[in-house]
């Protein structure tokens, strides 16, 4: 490793960059000023012919010259600019790329296992089927991953269509849970259903399932996996309804809690999942006119995900 390292740091090279060209400009007005003055000087002590000398404007000089560094300078913080931007890329990319390769790497693993095991045991029907179920899950968890890539970009590009359809929210939730039980083997779920109105609202029902996916995932990466708890709740608020994911987890520090819908943006050094999850579903939400934001007291008290939808239309069951 290379010592004294930050005198090779980008921003100590542009300071220095900075201060070298300021003294230069500094250096060269005094030499001027003192070379003008020692000439005037000499032309009054020898009493000549000031006539045959070239006039020269100070000031318009020195404000040449200034305009002239400062264009050079500015030049200098663009490319500055330019190459931090660049390194952030990399970074981001790098990121990206190691968050989601992990996400992929898991049920590809699991599949492998599942093929290796086909191949060298001679299986029953019956744990030939509870494979192929689990193959399926993690095909599924495969498919939703590179899914998520997919709809970024397209919203990301302003391309992305969304399919809109009325639904009653608390079913869609209770169908949801139903239909996707192996995704949440590591935490207790509890679904409340405090009121017996049904509420309505207009969902495009593959993106809204990333949503509650990625917050339910989210949930599981920041609990205990034998202790972790989550509580599915509804409440009507104005003209909107609420959907409350409260978790058990770590909590989020307040500093933290805007940062967490950005992309890229992790937690911790240790912490799982790509880093897009959570600005994929803020996204989402835009575009179905709703919200998604996060309570939480800090760290060790849990955190409260909360998706707000506008009703289309409430009536009594």
């Amino acid at each position: 490793m290379i010592k004294n390292w930050w005198v090779f740091h980008p921003i100590t090279v542009f300071t220095g960059t900075l201060v070298s060209i300021g003294s230069a400009l500094f250096i060269f007005i005094v030499s001027y000023l003192e070379v003008n003055n020692s000439l005037v000087n000499f032309v009054q002590k020898h009493r000549l012919d000031s006539s045959q000398l070239q006039e020269t404007n100070t000031l318009v000089i020195i404000l040449l010259l200034s305009i002239l560094v400062s264009a050079t300078l500015f030049g200098v913080a663009i490319i500055f600019i330019y190459y931090q931007k660049l390194i952030g890329l990399y970074k981001f990319q790098q990121n990206f790329i190691n968050g989601f390769t992990h996400e992929l790497k898991t049920p590809i693993a699991s599949l492998k296992l599942y093929i290796d095991t086909f191949l060298k045991y001679d299986l029953s029907q019956e744990e030939k089927k509870k494979y192929l179920e689990y193959m399926q899950q993690d095909t599924e968890r495969l498919t939703l991953n590179v899914n998520q890539v997919l709809h970024l970009g397209k919203i990301e590009d302003k391309k992305l269509k969304v399919n809109l359809s009325l639904f009653e929210i608390k079913n869609y939730m209770k169908d949801f849970l139903q239909n996707h039980p192996h995704y949440f083997k590591d935490i207790k779920l509890k679904l409340n259903e405090d009121s017996k109105n049904e509420v309505y609202c207009e969902l495009d029902p593959e993106l809204f399932e990333m949503v509650v996916m990625n917050i339910i995932t989210n949930a599981i990466h920041h609990t205990q996996t034998d202790k972790g708890e989550l509580s599915i709740s509804f409440a009507i608020k104005d003209k909107n309804i609420e959907i409350h994911f409260k978790d058990n987890g770590v909590g989020i520090a307040p500093s933290e809690q805007k940062n967490v819908f950005k992309k890229m943006y992790q937690i911790g050094k240790n912490s799982k999942g790509s880093g897009i999850g959570l600005y994929l579903a803020t996204n989402i939400m835009r575009l179905h006119k709703g919200k998604l934001k996060v309570e939480s007291k800090g760290i060790g008290h849990g955190a409260n995900f909360i998706i707000s939808l506008p009703i289309v239309r409430e009536s009594d069951s």
